[in-house]
């Protein structure tokens, strides 16, 4: 088989590009009722290793029940079909993309009465989003309101809820500024367009949670863990404008931005990393590339059998 740019597993079958088909009518085409994971591989001194594989397994599967999405594949089916694909793909620096989506071809709306759900597993070449260097980032407050979950579950990591982070980012970046901060219906701080935040504020490392609007992210349960393996004093509560403008520190986290210092917000700026975050990058950086020991078995490596 002939391995282009992206390898990609479909519904059981590892397929070429020109074998990759979806219909003009294709319900997540039209309303984005999609349900998917971003997950790294990291080469590590034990080959190439998927970071906290079960993890996103879990929430992928828990996305799809809220939306009504039966999958054809548990969670073991789902963890052994991504590792094939890593192995497939040949590579030992990666994005994966699986993704569960309702086919068909109807414009309807209710597609789970007449849709199937198809599951897809895309391995594509990443190295990350930062060549070189500590990088850091500037974000602005976004005039768009973060979906309430009242709404749509923050949750899920469905492809439709991205429609709100896709305007916030445009107009960010129309406006000179690397990244947004999305606020939620309370006015309280919910996080980037596709990345939680950070800060640190009298030497104490503070984040929000699901209540505050937020998706979850893996990397921030990982870096807390850090945290908590390193000393570091955390707390978990709603996050205001003004932590953010009295912050000693921030950061962003997310699969592919890792942990990404910022070096404004607005009018408020940091001239330099702070000492917190950099301990947190590093350790980090170290532990899903496999030269550090993680807190828990956080690694998969592609050439073992997943359980």
């Amino acid at each position: 088989m002939t391995r282009t740019a992206t390898t990609v597993w479909l519904d059981g079958r590892l397929l070429d590009d020109d074998q990759l088909h979806v219909h003009a009518l294709t319900h997540a085409l039209h309303y984005g009722s999609s349900v998917f994971e971003g997950i790294r591989v990291y080469p590590t001194p034990d080959g190439p290793s998927i970071f906290r594989l079960r993890e996103h397994v879990d929430r992928l599967i828990a996305g799809a029940a809220a939306y009504g999405m039966e999958l054809a594949y548990d969670a073991q089916g789902l963890l052994d079909a991504i590792v094939e694909t890593v192995r497939a793909s040949g590579r030992s620096a990666a994005y994966v993309r699986p993704l569960a989506f309702f086919g068909g071809e109807t414009v309807r709306l209710n597609p789970g009465r007449e849709c199937p759900v198809h599951v897809m597993i895309g391995v594509l070449p990443f190295d990350g989003l930062f060549a070189g260097g500590v990088a850091t980032i500037t974000a602005t407050i976004s005039p768009f309101m973060k979906t309430p979950s009242r709404a749509l579950p923050s949750t899920v990591k469905a492809g439709g809820h991205y429609t709100n982070s896709i305007r916030a980012l445009a107009d960010a970046q129309n406006r000179g500024f690397g990244e947004t901060i999305l606020l939620n219906d309370r006015g309280e701080v919910a996080e980037g367009s596709g990345e939680n935040i950070f800060v640190v504020r009298d030497g104490v490392l503070i984040t929000n949670d699901a209540e505050a609007d937020i998706l979850p992210g893996i990397t921030r349960a990982s870096v807390l863990a850090l945290a908590r393996d390193a000393g570091i004093t955390s707390r978990v509560r709603p996050l205001t404008l003004e932590d953010l403008q009295q912050a000693e520190e921030a950061f962003f986290t997310g699969t592919a931005a890792e942990v990404v210092p910022i070096s404004r917000i607005d009018d408020t700026h940091w001239a330099q990393e702070g000492p917190i975050t950099e301990r947190l990058r590093t350790t980090y950086h170290a532990v899903v590339r496999g030269e550090r020991a993680a807190p828990g078995p956080w690694l998969t490596p592609v050439g073992t059998q997943v359980s």
